[in-house]
């Protein structure tokens, strides 16, 4: 009896163990993890501080390029410029995600600018630096109406729009300061600044060191002029940047417009500040 007993026991485990296997269908093929990426990097024709990457990756639907120090600082398009100013060693990434959910895969290059950039004193850029000067000019807040306005796509203000003098004074009192001379942006916060991603509390902030910038004439959204400054840089809201399209920029007075962005650096998929600057 004892012997039935364990043969029926070990019968229900191994009948339990079949009706517990997985069942795959033969007709499924799961993708492959993809192989490695690929993309080039080349100085452009006539600016050896602005490098062409272009993704050569075959069978991806989704890129993210990381590229610390250049102008912009991410992208996610198929070909993109990207601005270096100053010399030095950089290294570029690239990410891809596989069709069919394979998984993502990451390769990087490093690429050698030999000079710093060199900036023509524009209309524009003497405009936004004081003449070109050394010394540079400095943007602070409007106290207007209208000084920070957001909106869900560029130019709209529908979400909100700041009252007359209705910024705090950690908003009020810092200083975006354009220098001609080896493209330094110096941003003047006196120690506090608006955190948008902790309930927008005034906190303790140390801006990013040896920040920079560069101006593209007609990089903006509208074929405007656009600012763009190095990673983790911004103008007067900590959300917004690295890129800031003009919308007009005069003697006394810069208005600029730029996309969200998120505690990791990416952009949501809408989402506007229109900001309301005048010279210090």
């Amino acid at each position: 009896m004892f012997y039935i007993k364990n043969i029926t026991f070990l019968l229900a485990i191994l009948l339990f163990a079949v009706a517990c296997e997985p069942v795959q269908d033969p007709e499924i093929d799961l993708p492959a993890v993809p192989t490695t990426a690929s993309f080039s990097a080349e100085p452009s024709a006539d600016n050896p501080n602005l490098i062409v990457i272009k993704d050569l990756s075959t069978g991806f639907f989704n890129r993210l390029w990381d590229l610390p120090g250049g102008t912009p600082s991410r992208s996610d398009l198929a070909v993109d410029s990207i601005f270096f100013s100053r010399a030095g060693d950089y290294m570029l990434s690239l990410y891809v995600s596989a069709e069919g959910g394979g998984g993502s895969t990451v390769v990087t290059k490093t690429i050698s600018i030999a000079e710093d950039a060199a900036v023509d004193c524009s209309d524009e850029v003497a405009l936004l630096t004081g003449d070109c000067s050394l010394e540079g000019k400095c943007w602070i807040f409007s106290p207007v109406a209208g000084a920070i306005t957001v909106g869900p796509t560029a130019g709209s203000g529908e979400w909100f729009t700041s009252p007359e003098g209705g910024l705090v004074d950690a908003q009020y009192d810092d200083r975006a300061c354009f220098l001609i001379e080896g493209l330094v942006y110096d941003y003047r916060n006196n120690g506090q600044t608006v955190n948008p991603w902790d309930g927008f509390e005034v906190q303790d902030f140390e801006p990013e060191p040896n920040q920079t910038w560069s101006f593209n004439p007609t990089g903006g959204l509208d074929g405007n002029g656009q600012i763009s400054l190095s990673t983790g840089s911004f103008m007067g809201v900590r959300d917004s940047g690295p890129d800031y399209d003009i919308v007009s920029l005069t003697e006394t007075e810069l208005i600029v417009r730029s996309r969200f962005l998120n505690a990791d650096g990416t952009t949501p998929d809408e989402g506007w500040f229109e900001l309301y600057f005048i010279a210090e």
